[in-house]
């Protein structure tokens, strides 16, 4: 039976390391100096002179504690808006009836079709008008209706049974009230899914952004380590493999600490009608 099961394991194990593997060079190349990695490239694991030369260079010309509150800030209200917002249009679409439903999720699928780089001239036409260039809330506010959120969360809402909605009108609950304390409760699993993949598309996100943020003081962790980048005369791989290695660490820590939730709701969809 383990015989069997040799080639399976096999290939889980050259997958875990093929992921791993640029993750553990990265670490090992941020404490390298820049002759050592142009010359031994991917040869030398370890590194033969460790140095903090480049996380000292980062702390000094990058501040980092005013980009990652930044972040946080960010990634943290986008998740929690978008979540909340796909779970009561997911919710809408399960349980109400009304005209031009099938239009609605029909324009929810089809937002799912477009490439993300189509929307951004109408996007930032958009926050122009609404005058949010160089805030916060034109990296908040875009992302708070997502297709993809909202249709999963339809699935999911689903499966709540009628009845628990219907005792909870008989109860005299409010429609949100019945939202908030009945429907959501029993969502958990694919509702912290949510929240997490859609915290750590925001933490990633780059290109928008560099498009609407001006001020360097409002700059995120990924425009800020491209502007250090951009800036060192000299292409210095050790400042940036240190640099990518602080800005995803704690999604990396994030992950590792949910990650039961995470699995647990990707994996209650695959039993879900």
């Amino acid at each position: 039976m383990v015989l069997r099961r040799l080639p399976i394991y096999g290939l889980l194990l050259f997958m875990a390391i093929f992921s791993i593997g640029p993750f553990v060079w990265m670490l090992s190349g941020s404490f390298k100096k820049q002759s050592e990695i142009t010359d031994s490239g991917l040869g030398t694991l370890i590194p033969k002179h460790p140095t903090t030369f480049n996380y000292r260079f980062l702390a000094e010309h990058v501040d980092f504690g005013g980009y990652f509150v930044n972040t946080v800030f960010v990634a943290s209200m986008s998740a929690l808006v978008a979540t909340l917002v796909s779970a009561m249009g997911g919710y809408a679409l399960a349980k109400y009836s009304f005209r031009g439903k099938r239009i609605v999720t029909a324009i929810a699928l089809g937002t799912m079709l477009l490439p993300p780089v189509v929307l951004l001239a109408p996007l930032f036409k958009l926050v122009y008008a609404l005058h949010l260039i160089d805030t916060f809330w034109a990296l908040i506010i875009p992302g708070a209706a997502s297709g993809f959120g909202i249709l999963i969360m339809r699935q999911y809402v689903q499966s709540v049974p009628n009845d628990l909605i219907d005792a909870g009108r008989i109860d005299g609950l409010g429609e949100f009230r019945i939202f908030w304390s009945v429907v959501l409760p029993l969502v958990r699993p694919i509702l912290s899914a949510l929240l997490i993949f859609t915290f750590l598309g925001a933490w990633n996100n780059y290109l928008w952004p560099m498009i609407v943020l001006r001020d360097e003081d409002n700059y995120l962790l990924t425009v800020a380590l491209t502007n250090v980048v951009a800036s060192i005369h000299q292409q210095e791989y050790g400042v940036i493999l240190g640099g990518t290695l602080i800005s995803i660490a704690p999604i990396i820590f994030l992950f590792l600490a949910l990650q039961r939730e995470f699995i647990s709701g990707l994996t209650l969809g695959a039993v879900k009608q």
